[in-house]
């Protein structure tokens, strides 16, 4: 399957009802660090309890009423395709489309960028796992304030930390910093964010950073640093589903929080 158009061929923008925003669902990934798994496999379609980790994350959207999804695919892209159906097994729209090549999460919205019709929109990355997640969404939405989740997590080392500063009730981003090893606690980027329809010009903009990619968080940092409000939705579960350690952990976490 090729790259998907508009339906109607025009990019119009679309005041939609609060909880059904775009949204913008990244799995062009292959998951390197998941070594054979991910041979025949994508990352994304890989079981956790029984369940395709995308799955999670398509059925959660459906239940806080987003009907319109833009999944943006690469590795082994015609199984996801396949899989997803155009979004008929779980009762939503679904456009595929295509990522080159794998250059980055900016890079992967900037694809999505012409299929993207409400303000605000979502974007979530498939290769995390969230329990309960439609209830983080169900946060995200209560509102048309810009938002991103992080996770609390014992050793941030490995992922992007966030630094946060309270405005009153309101937990504010105030900077995001790269993979720096060190392990110890910290808020870390978990993957689900609520976007202004109007970041999608800086990250149209975006150039390769220090790896070479177009990263999503560099326009983030953009957008707070122009003083934009991200606010901070914080949660304590939640599984990066990059290993097969983690994945396993994914796993267990949703047998434990199975409703």
């Amino acid at each position: 399957m090729s790259s998907a158009a508009p339906r109607d061929g025009t990019s119009r923008e679309a005041r939609v009802p609060r909880g059904s925003a775009d949204a913008v669902v990244l799995a062009a990934g292959r998951g390197v660090r998941l070594g054979a798994l991910t041979e025949r496999t994508p990352k994304v379609l890989l079981e956790v309890d029984g369940r395709a980790l995308l799955d999670y994350h398509l059925l959660a959207l459906r239940r806080v009423g987003v009907r319109r999804v833009i999944l943006v695919v690469n590795y082994l892209a015609e199984q996801v395709e396949r899989h997803v159906d155009g979004g008929r097994p779980f009762e939503l729209d679904v456009t595929t489309v295509r990522q080159p090549e794998p250059r980055g999460t900016g890079d992967a919205v900037r694809v999505a960028i012409p299929f993207v019709r409400t303000d605000p929109f979502l974007v979530s990355y498939a290769d995390v796992f969230l329990p309960n997640e439609d209830v983080v969404l169900q946060e995200l939405l209560v509102d048309d304030r810009a938002k991103i989740v992080a996770a609390e997590v014992p050793n941030g080392g490995s992922f992007g930390r966030l630094s946060t500063r309270r405005e009153g009730e309101h937990v504010l981003l105030e900077g995001l910093e790269e993979k720096d090893g060190r392990a110890v606690p910290a808020l870390v980027n978990a993957g689900l964010y609520l976007f202004p329809k109007s970041i999608l010009t800086t990250v149209a903009g975006l150039t390769p950073s220090v790896r070479g990619e177009y990263e999503l968080t560099d326009a983030v940092r953009a957008f707070v640093g122009h003083g934009g409000e991200m606010h901070v939705v914080s949660v304590s579960d939640w599984v990066d589903a990059g290993t097969a350690e983690s994945l396993a952990r994914a796993g267990e976490l949703a047998r434990r929080t199975r409703r």
